[in-house]
């Protein structure tokens, strides 16, 4: 599967890059970080404070890439919601596998065959 180049001016001296395989572990790395970072400041809303979970995220593959890259560089840069939504999932679903649940077909219940109209007769 052929993965896709992205440029962005401030990391990898704006050379094209791919972006590296999200685990479980850069994925608590980012929460962990995204607290530490919000959490002194007063009267933050939770939808900042989940942008601030997206921008960790992205950081958190960023940083592999380019290691002079900030956290505050990568929340100046996507300032556009779709940019940010865009990149998030690209890093966030990079090397995600599908995964299959099957459940064992049953065979359809049987239903009683009575009908309206015979129910209705026999009532009178």
């Amino acid at each position: 599967m052929k993965k896709t180049k992205y440029n962005l001016e401030f990391v990898n001296e704006g050379k094209p890059f791919e972006v590296t395989d999200w685990t479980v572990e850069k994925h608590e790395k980012a929460i962990a970080l995204a607290i530490e970072y919000t959490k002194d400041k007063k009267n933050i809303s939770d939808t900042v404070k989940e942008n601030w979970l997206k921008y960790a995220i992205i950081y958190q593959t960023l940083i592999e890439i380019d290691e002079t890259v900030e956290l505050e560089s990568v929340a100046k840069y996507f300032i556009h919601p779709e940019n940010l939504v865009e990149f998030f999932n690209a890093v966030y679903y990079a090397g995600k596998k599908d995964i299959y649940f099957r459940q064992e077909e049953k065979p359809p219940k049987k239903k009683n065959c009575t009908s309206k109209k015979s129910s209705k007769t026999s009532m009178r």
